[in-house]
Parts: C-alpha cells; sequence; structure tokens
C-alpha cells in the first residue's frame, strides 16, 4: 500500500447550535480529536479460557487557539457556555473531505499570558461518547 497524508488546514471548527453558533476556525493554530484507551485484565479461568477484558474509549478534542476578549469573541464565549454540552464539526483539512462531529462539553478557557505577545490558550474539552465521521458534500 502507498503510503497516504494530509496538509492540515485549511478547515473548520463550529460549536453551538444554528443561530448561536460560534465558528474558531480562524483563532485555531492547533487541534485534534484524541482517543483514550481503557482496558481492563483478562480474566483466567480454571478451565483455561480466558475471559477479554472491556475496552472503553474517551473523546477528548484538544488544541491551542489566539485568545479573542471582544465581546463575541471566543473567550467570553467559553465563560458564558462553562459546562455546556453542545454540538461541534471539526474539519482538519477541507481539501480531504471529512468531517467530525459530536457532542462537546466547553469549559472556560485561560485569560492573558507573557507581556508583549499576542496570548494564546490550550484547551482540553471533553466528548460525549465518539465523534461521527461524515464527508463533507
Amino acid at each position: 500500500m502507498a503510503a497516504n497524508s494530509y496538509k492540515m488546514g485549511p478547515g473548520t471548527l463550529t460549536i453551538g447550535e444554528t443561530g448561536t453558533l460560534q465558528d474558531m476556525s480562524c483563532q485555531i493554530t492547533s487541534a485534534k480529536l484524541s482517543p483514550d484507551k481503557d482496558a481492563e485484565d483478562d480474566l483466567n479461568v480454571l478451565c483455561g479460557d480466558v475471559v477479554p477484558g472491556e475496552v472503553t474509549y474517551t473523546w477528548t478534542l484538544n488544541g491551542t487557539l489566539v485568545q479573542d476578549l471582544s465581546p463575541d469573541g471566543v473567550n467570553l464565549w467559553s465563560l458564558t457556555n462553562a459546562g455546556a454540552q453542545l454540538p461541534f464539526t471539526f474539519t482538519p483539512s477541507t481539501a480531504v473531505g471529512q468531517a467530525f462531529a459530536g457532542i462537546v462539553t466547553v469549559d472556560p478557557l485561560e485569560i492573558g499570558g507573557d507581556v508583549k505577545t499576542k496570548p494564546t490558550a490550550d484547551f482540553e474539552w471533553s466528548l460525549v461518547g465518539q465523534p461521527t465521521v461524515t464527508p463533507m458534500a
């Protein structure tokens, strides 16, 4: 099989419902969906069989964004929506044509940073369940 890859961006990241949608695409410097695996130990039973341990995955949407303290900016939006579970759509590359969607729990973002810099904020928001893949039309 030949090697395949893609270039990250241009893409999109939106969170929220129609009418209150927060488009973070132009604030994002890094974004990814990350799985975390939790596997229970297998159980050996007397007859010699093995009962496999259960495997579960939890997902996060994490990355870095440029802070924006304007009234409609991402920092104040994250404070207003702290703890809210909202739909999201993440498209790492519009050229590739795959979008990932799900429900994310919003946490407040950091505010501030080093003097004489354009401050960024790292985020790690938990997903409810796992993301779904939707080919773009």
